[in-house]
């Protein structure tokens, strides 16, 4: 009896250490360019923030559209400069397009980035990164010269619509 114990656990050893599982992996490459490396320049001033708004709210208004927006323009910090809220925008959108601006801004990338890492297996991480991230559509960052100046983040409509609007808003930034 312990003569076939024995046997059996050395198959089995000998098979698990043969088979391609136990093969050590190539680490994998990293790059030497850092994403989303974006200077900060000065913020935004509440005048452009509300040309920005403008460009938003055309957007959402574009026949037959009918997008009703909270939208959220905010400086280098991720703080508060301007915030418009289209009649009928629903409640919940007031806080989630601030949440949306300020990701883009403090992080300096698209919160649509964050939305995507979390649809793969690896991206359940995300949610720890910070409390206060939004992992949504909707929130893009406001580059002139190269520099991010702040973001405009946009709710009330599907992410995707979202996400067009404050597209919309950014491109008017040269």
């Amino acid at each position: 009896m312990r003569h076939s114990v024995l046997l059996a656990l050395t198959a089995s050893a000998a098979v698990l250490a043969a088979s391609p599982a136990s093969a050590q992996q190539p680490p994998a490459a990293v790059p030497d360019k850092m994403p989303f490396d974006i200077p900060y320049g000065n913020s935004i001033t509440a005048d452009r923030a509300a040309e920005v708004v403008k460009a938003v709210v055309a957007e959402a208004k574009k026949s037959p559209r009918n997008w009703k927006l909270a939208i959220s323009v905010v400086d280098t910090s991720g703080d508060l400069v301007y915030f418009y809220k289209m009649d009928g925008t629903q409640v919940a959108s007031v806080t989630i397009s601030q949440g949306k601006a300020r990701t883009a801004a403090r992080y300096r990338r698209p919160s649509q980035v964050f939305f995507n890492v979390m649809q793969t297996p690896a991206g359940a991480y995300v949610p720890s990164l910070d409390p206060a991230l939004v992992a949504s559509p909707g929130g893009v960052p406001l580059i002139e010269g190269g520099k991010v100046i702040g973001a405009v983040g946009c709710s009330g409509a599907t992410g995707e619509q979202d996400g067009v609007a404050c597209s919309a808003g950014a491109s008017s930034v040269k």
